[in-house]
C-alpha cells in the first residue's frame, strides 16, 4: 500500500494571489475616494467663504442704499428740486458721480473683487432706484508664467 500513497497538496497560490489582487484594489479605490472627499471639502470651504464674504459686501451695499434713502426722505418736500439735490449731496456727496448722475459705491470682497451698486435718483420724486448690482473684477491680474532655469552658477 505505500507504493499507492498519493500525497494531496493544498493548492494554495492561485486564490491567495486572487485575494491579495482584491485587497489591493480596494485599498487603492479607498485611498482615490479619500483624497477626493478630502478635495470636496477644501472647495466647499472656499465656496462658504465666497458666499460669506458676498452677503458681507450685500450687507453694506444695503447699508448703502438705505443711507442713500434716507438723505432723500429728510430732504425738504417744499423746496424746489435743486434745492434738495444741493441738501441730499451735503450729505452723502462723496458717493455722487456728477457726469452720469449717479450714486455709486465699490464695496471690496475677497480675491480682489468687489460689489458695485449703482442708484439712479428721481429728483422730483426723491427716490432711488438700484440701476446696478453687481460683482466684478476689481484688480488686474498676471498670471506668473516664466520658468527660472539654473544656468550653472548661483
Amino acid at each position: 500500500m505505500a507504493d499507492y500513497e498519493v500525497k494531496r497538496k493544498a493548492n494554495i497560490g492561485s486564490s491567495s494571489l486572487i485575494l491579495i489582487f482584491i485587497v489591493l484594489c480596494l485599498a487603492t479605490f479607498g485611498l482615490l475616494s479619500l483624497g477626493n472627499a478630502r478635495g470636496d471639502e477644501l472647495l466647499s470651504a472656499r465656496n462658504a467663504a465666497a458666499v460669506k464674504a458676498y452677503y458681507q459686501a450685500d450687507g453694506q451695499g444695503e447699508e448703502f442704499v438705505r443711507m442713500v434713502d434716507q438723505a432723500l426722505r429728510e430732504a425738504d418736500r417744499e423746496k424746489d428740486p435743486s434745492e434738495a439735490k444741493k441738501q441730499v449731496l451735503e450729505a452723502v456727496g462723496d458717493y455722487y458721480q456728477e457726469d452720469s448722475g449717479r450714486f455709486l459705491t465699490d464695496i471690496p470682497m475677497d480675491a480682489g473683487q468687489a460689489l458695485r451698486v449703482e442708484l439712479t435718483v428721481d429728483w422730483q420724486e426723491r427716490s432711488a432706484q438700484v440701476a446696478s448690482w453687481k460683482v466684478y473684477i476689481q484688480e488686474e491680474y498676471e498670471i506668473d508664467q516664466s520658468v527660472r532655469v539654473w544656468s550653472g552658477g548661483e
